[in-house]
């Protein structure tokens, strides 16, 4: 079990909810913040986390603006919870400066975690898939998610697992740990679950910012739903090169989106019926973390998310050209916000 100190590396709407509640179940915890508002309010104020359970206030966090103000402090675990496109400079200054020779939890999308491993060794790195959190930073130092915690739960909200092998001993005691906040599993292959997520992201995420819709629409909207799926079918036949068949997205099992991405008739029609029912369930009020950080004239992640299957897809032989148009629709809507 870790004992040192857990290094919270990016204080948004995850990082500062899981900073939050492992201050409340006794952890001492530090945050690495590179925004100077957040930093400032949660060393003022404390970081509060808002939810349908009550209000947690977490006071006396240790906040640093960078890696090199780490230096010489004791880290025993660093959970990653920046932006995709930051990530990979961040470990290297944390290895570099803050001198970091101890394990990661990656809590990004993407293919991030195995990249990281490429850079500091697969026995360090394990993997986090965040699924259901429906939570945001509203303003700085304060969170608010908007589904009720479940520990114990039939729901996971952490999946976790190593990067490359089976889980281990510290796996299963990150699990135990992290399922006192919520409900938590152990994934047996993470680059299989990593890859699902992935598929979900990058064929929801980018049409919610692109179209200015939220995510309910995506699945409502007949033209939509169209376009959607193919997103979904060109990074299906990807994963099916990568880890064989996908898990289970939406509810749906991971062979009908196999079926129907390689043209079954019969399962494109029953899944375009499941995608609507799923939409059914969807909250009006959901939208993707695209659209917000283009409303906000933010970097969004496509290049990282629906660009690591046009770079995985091209390496394979395939084409992605889906995916390549909604990144440049991306592009070209960031490029109007900041001229703006």
């Amino acid at each position: 079990m870790i004992r040192d100190p857990i290094l919270v590396a990016g204080c948004g709407a995850v990082g500062g909810y899981l900073a939050a509640h492992l201050r409340r179940l006794g952890r001492e915890i530090l945050i690495l913040e590179p925004w100077a508002a957040n930093r400032e309010a949660i060393a003022a104020r404390g970081l509060r986390v808002e939810e349908p359970d009550g209000v947690l206030t977490a006071l006396g966090l240790p906040v640093f603006h960078a890696p090199g103000d780490l230096a010489g402090r004791p880290i025993g675990l660093v959970i990653l919870c920046s932006k995709l496109f930051e990530a990979l400079p961040l470990v290297a200054a944390l290895e570099a400066k803050a001198h970091h020779r101890g394990p990661y939890l990656a809590t990004l999308n993407g293919l991030a975690d195995g990249r990281i491993a490429g850079m500091v060794g697969p026995e360090r790195v394990m993997g986090c898939i965040v699924t259901g959190f429906f939570g945001h930073l509203v303003a700085p130092g304060l969170v608010q998610r908007h589904r009720r915690r479940d520990p114990g739960g039939a729901h996971p909200l952490f999946r976790i697992g190593e990067v490359a092998g089976p889980p281990g001993e510290r796996v299963r005691a990150l699990a135990e740990l992290l399922g006192r906040i919520d409900a938590t599993e152990v994934v047996a292959d993470l680059p299989r679950a990593r890859w699902t997520k992935l598929v979900f992201n990058a064929m929801t995420s980018p049409l919610a910012a692109v179209h200015g819709r939220p995510t309910r629409d995506l699945f409502l909207d007949p033209a939509l739903r169209a376009e959607m799926t193919e997103l979904a079918f060109e990074a299906v036949r990807v994963a099916a090169l990568v880890v064989t068949e996908i898990e289970a997205i939406c509810g749906i099992p991971g062979a009908l989106w196999h079926a129907a991405a390689n043209g079954e008739p019969t399962a494109r029609a029953a899944l375009d019926q499941a995608l609507r029912r799923y939409g059914e369930g969807v909250s009006p009020a959901a939208t993707s973390g695209m659209a917000q950080d283009l409303a906000r004239g933010r970097p969004t992640e496509a290049d990282w998310l629906n660009g690591a299957i046009v770079e995985e897809a091209e390496a394979r032989g395939l084409a992605a050209p889906a995916h390549r148009a909604v990144i440049a629709r991306l592009h070209a809507l960031s490029a109007a916000h900041r001229a703006r």
